[in-house]
């Protein structure tokens, strides 16, 4: 529900008062902006008077107040943000409300060709005025895209802009941050990490700590092109005892990854190009889908991850790739159902083995880039 909806809204008032919002509109034409919306018998107005040439407010039609946080909140951000600028309805739900989606397209900004210093510029002057107004209370929904070069950014704006938003209540938060900035764990301590469900950070630093609160609530965690070592994952997995999907995408410090037994929920494991990493380990008893991406086969251990079932893996630089999983994962991965593999320029010679699998009810295996004179010997 954007600005048009409510335009139609407002048309549905009686006509006398259609003509006092005409009058102002007048009024305002030339160069003095006067509400004429009646509440209670008195005048509302957003400060000062219309002589010392300040700006008041329309209170718009007398509806009940969740009537009026309810349609604001259907409202685009960039919506309601400006409707919170001429009503003090709308201004008294947006220091409530509960989605901060602060990226280019929802506040106008990708349309506009722009140098860097110039977007870095309007993205902070408009992700400012949005937050400023905003209590930080009720927020369920936090994303944030930071799309241009962190040195046009002043970090004090960003430390300002988290702490507004990430509050206790909050369940969502996806942040795009300046590739040298470090997310701050504080933020997630103390009562405003217990609603989180879900986590995505992408091209940070993040360096939890055991004094990082638990987590009860996380149930997803995306790390994206993070900066994390492998006792820093481990320390923030560990206080995320409700973790159900757990995703990690180009973290290039993290060289042995384990997964701990305490984790009974946790049912998907994505790893994809963590050129680094060296070895798997898994001890989560109830995990059901690991998919792998990388250039090699790493170390894997999955025998207290007994109940894996569905198993898609793409090394797309390791030689005789086919070969090695027909051998070694039979005994890793017993019970699995579908089976999907990636391979590269493979040599195709399938090996006689004493082990195999058992239950396997869907095989897909796609060969990319072959060499039709390598890949099937005589």
């Amino acid at each position: 529900m954007g600005l048009l909806a409510l335009t139609r809204l407002m048309a549905t008032q009686p006509p006398r008062r259609r003509r006092r919002r005409n009058d102002a509109q007048a009024q305002a034409r030339n160069g003095v902006i006067i509400s004429m919306a009646k509440r209670k018998g008195t005048l509302l107005q957003g400060g000062g008077s219309s002589q010392g040439g300040k700006r008041l407010r329309y209170s718009g039609p007398d509806l009940p107040e969740d009537i009026w946080r309810h349609i604001h909140f259907l409202m685009p951000l960039r919506d309601a943000a400006r409707a919170a600028c001429i009503s003090q309805a709308f201004l008294r739900s947006w220091r409530h409300h509960p989605n901060l989606i602060l990226r280019k397209k929802t506040m106008g900004l990708e349309h506009k060709a722009y140098r860097r210093v110039g977007m870095a510029r309007d993205f902070t002057s408009t992700v400012h005025s949005i937050l400023k107004n905003h209590s930080g209370i009720g927020v369920k929904r936090l994303k944030l895209d930071i799309i241009y070069d962190h040195r046009n950014l002043n970090i004090c704006y960003l430390n300002n802009w988290l702490q507004i938003a990430i509050t206790p209540g909050i369940e969502e938060i996806t942040l795009l941050l300046p590739s040298k900035y470090t997310f701050p764990c504080s933020l997630l301590s103390g009562g405003n990490g217990r609603s989180l469900q879900y986590l995505k950070l992408v091209r940070c630093a993040f360096r939890p700590t055991a004094s990082l609160g638990f987590l009860s609530s996380l149930t997803k965690l995306h790390l994206c092109e993070v900066r994390i070592k492998d006792d820093e994952l481990t320390c923030l997995i560990s206080k995320s005892l409700a973790l159900k999907q757990l995703e990690l995408l180009n973290c290039r410090q993290i060289i042995c990854l384990k997964i701990p037994c305490l984790l009974e929920q946790l049912s998907c494991l994505n790893v994809s190009l963590c050129e680094n990493l060296q070895m798997i380990e898994s001890k989560a008893p109830n995990l059901s889908t690991f998919s792998y991406i990388s250039n090699l086969v790493v170390e894997l251990s999955l025998k207290q991850s007994s109940q894996v079932k569905t198993l898609d893996i793409d090394c797309y630089d390791e030689s005789n790739f086919l070969c090695h999983v027909i051998t070694k994962f039979p005994n890793i991965v017993p019970n699995l159902e579908t089976l999907t593999l990636h391979s590269i320029d493979e040599r195709i010679n399938t090996p006689m083995v004493a082990s195999k699998f058992l239950h396997v009810k869907h095989l897909e295996i796609y060969f990319e880039s072959l060499d039709p004179d390598k890949a099937f010997p005589p």
